[in-house]
């Protein structure tokens, strides 16, 4: 099995309106020896205000995003396309915290550049988080990896500083591919220490091998969660799925006796839920949970260690109890039944799925030569890859656009970046905000860049 390390650094922290400004990957094979490396950057997009404080971690400099040959567009067809080829006959990506961030980043990119979403598990693949590997192996088997602790005595787990602590090298920290090396050092030393934890865990990189545990007559299973980098082990039975969300299961705090709770009323169940003691934990399938079989469970649990008989007692009283499992999966689902869509299409990337036609479209649209793409963008039914399609191709080749169009894209743009509204992206003026903020305490060589990056900004409201 093939493994995919990659890691994006980003213009900020915003992941549906911010852009990736570099993308590097390793693929390595099982044993995570490596076959091939994989590095590209890319410029600034018109109607992307960068956040100052992303550029100034980054290192990132105004040439780098100014200059570079390489445009968004361009640059994201060759990522999708590179770990295409990587991932033939199924790959695990992993990234260090990349369920939370990377990811987004990058299926907003694809989603925004018209290419298919969901690769990295879909055609076999799986989608693995280093970062909360390490935190189970730290809360399971707390000697394999050094964590170190901070100010306020609790553990972190920022990469730059879990390397340092296990001797991996990272010699240029928030760099994407000396990042993407040190995610695979930190894995390299899981894998050698606790190799039956390693593949536990891999195995739920796959939603398959999740739901595989529901089934193997292994009703009791470990659950090791994370709450402000404090470890939390539950020992846990599934209940049932959400209704509306395959998704996304709850699990029983088997610490908590669940007879209280079989006909319980609708507003303590969704206490249990959602309350501060949690009784029943949401567990989603296939962001590779902590969910492990019963005996990688360590003495330290939530509630102390109950007797197997206890557990398989309470656990007997939830599946003989086929009312109360269907009405946590009802429960499950009417969670935020009231939730409003954003008006913004860049939040509307799980708002549906393209039509074939559509994708058909889109991958003509990427087949086709300039000239031949807007003729194509016209045949796209879904407004949201409509829009995509023309903010590309007015990006990319202005020049193809009537004096018309260029004088509307043009007036979008400058909306978009001076907006003094309460949005969800980054402004001229909240950029400018933010550089006024990180001044206060910068040395001379920051505020240096700072100046450099006000110069830079108050010239995109011109």
């Amino acid at each position: 099995m093939a493994y995919i390390f990659y890691d994006v650094e980003t213009t900020g922290t915003r992941t549906a309106f911010d852009q990736i400004l570099q993308f590097a990957a390793i693929k390595t094979d099982d044993d995570l020896n490596v076959v091939e490396t994989f590095n590209i950057r890319c410029r600034l997009l018109p109607y992307v205000v960068p956040a100052p404080g992303a550029l100034l971690v980054t290192g990132t400099t105004i040439a780098d995003i100014t200059t570079c040959p390489v445009s968004h567009f361009e640059m994201m067809r060759q990522v999708h396309a590179k770990m295409h080829h990587w991932s033939q006959g199924g790959a695990i990506f992993i990234g260090w915290n990349s369920i939370r961030f990377d990811e987004k980043l990058l299926r907003q990119a694809y989603y925004q550049t018209l290419l298919p979403v969901y690769q990295t598990n879909t055609a076999g693949n799986g989608r693995a988080d280093m970062m909360r590997m390490a935190r189970v192996v730290t809360a399971c088997a707390p000697n394999v990896i050094s964590v170190p602790l901070q100010a306020d005595g609790k553990r972190t787990f920022k990469l730059s500083l879990v390397a340092a602590a296990n001797n991996v090298a990272l010699n240029n920290a928030h760099d994407a591919l000396a990042d993407t090396g040190a995610t695979l050092g930190v894995a390299r030393l899981i894998k050698q220490r606790a190799p039956a934890l390693w593949d536990a865990l891999i195995l739920n990189a796959r939603k398959s091998g999740v739901l595989k545990l529901f089934q193997d007559n292994n009703p009791v299973l470990l659950l090791s969660e994370h709450f402000s980098n404090v470890p939390s082990n539950h020992v846990v039975t599934v209940i049932a799925r959400n209704l509306d969300n395959q998704n996304e299961w709850a699990a029983c705090d088997l610490q908590f006796d669940p007879a209280r709770y079989l006909d319980a009323s609708d507003d303590d169940l969704r206490a249990a839920i959602d309350g501060p003691l949690q009784v029943i934990r949401r567990v989603s399938v296939n962001s590779q949970p902590g969910l492990l079989p019963i005996n990688f469970a360590p003495e330290d649990v939530q509630g102390g260690r109950l007797s197997m008989e206890m557990y398989q007692a309470r656990t007997k009283t939830i599946r003989e109890h086929a009312t109360f499992r269907k009405r946590i999966s009802h429960l499950l689902a009417g969670r935020f039944t009231d939730r409003a869509e954003s008006i913004h299409i860049e939040e509307q990337l799980y708002c549906g799925f393209p039509s074939n036609s559509d994708q058909t479209h889109m991958n003509s649209f990427q087949r086709h030569d300039w000239d031949n793409r807007i003729g194509v963008i016209k045949d796209i039914e879904d407004r949201r890859y409509r829009q995509f399609g023309r903010r590309i191709i007015a990006s990319e080749r202005p020049d193809l656009l009537t004096a018309e169009q260029r004088l509307r894209w043009k007036s979008w743009c400058r909306s978009r970046l001076l907006c003094n509204e309460d949005v969800p992206w980054m402004t001229v003026s909240s950029a400018l905000e933010e550089i006024s903020r990180l001044e206060e305490d910068a040395d001379p060589d920051r505020r240096y860049q700072l100046s450099e990056l006000e110069c830079f900004i108050k010239r995109m409201e011109h």
